[in-house]
């Protein structure tokens, strides 16, 4: 199998045509993902959702002092002059590697950083994600600073939810929950 490094896809998306894009995180054979979503956004059992590792995103939250506003943000669920007018839900998934793809272009069946690369069909960003937040690098940028911020993974929810999770109120997951 062949290992993929992304060079230069999101250079145009980041608004700046020199940039190239960073190498994406590996993972282990398991991990917790987290799936942030408006509050009354639900999914049908085969629909493909953009998590992150609940590691990373605990990371993050520190960083931004427990701001939701800073925080949706910085993954992209806000965009950089809207404001926080919905609640927003947390869904944690143990999950296998094996599970994930990375939404980063290439041919079918390339690996980067030890996970398979998204089927064509499933490249397509998260509609609740802004447009500035997402690269093709398999990671997304904070929409205002332009900075890298978290890897991003695209899950089956039926795959997801083969081991249980758990779901509670953003603001709870950021008080420390």
């Amino acid at each position: 199998m062949k290992t993929f490094l992304p060079i230069f896809f999101g250079a145009a998306l980041l608004g700046n045509p020199a940039a190239a894009c960073e190498a994406p995180r590996a993972i282990g054979d398991s991990v917790q993902v987290a799936w942030i979503s408006p509050v009354r956004q639900t999914v049908g059992a085969k629909t493909m959702i953009s998590v992150v590792r609940t590691a990373d995103f605990r990371a993050l939250v520190g960083t931004k002092d427990r701001d939701p506003t800073a925080i949706l943000r910085a993954i992209g669920m806000l965009g950089p002059k809207q404001k926080l007018r919905k609640d927003y839900k947390i869904t944690l998934f143990d999950v296998k590697a094996e599970w994930l793809c990375r939404p980063i272009p290439g041919a079918e069946g390339e690996v980067v950083a030890g996970l398979r690369r998204c089927e064509e069909k499933h490249q397509d960003r998260d509609a609740s994600t802004h447009p500035k937040a997402w690269t093709d690098c398999g990671y997304l940028v904070d929409v205002l600073s332009g900075k890298r911020t978290l890897d991003i993974y695209r899950l089956e929810w039926s795959a997801a939810v083969t081991w249980g999770f758990c779901v509670m109120p953003l603001q709870r997951f950021l008080e420390g929950a």
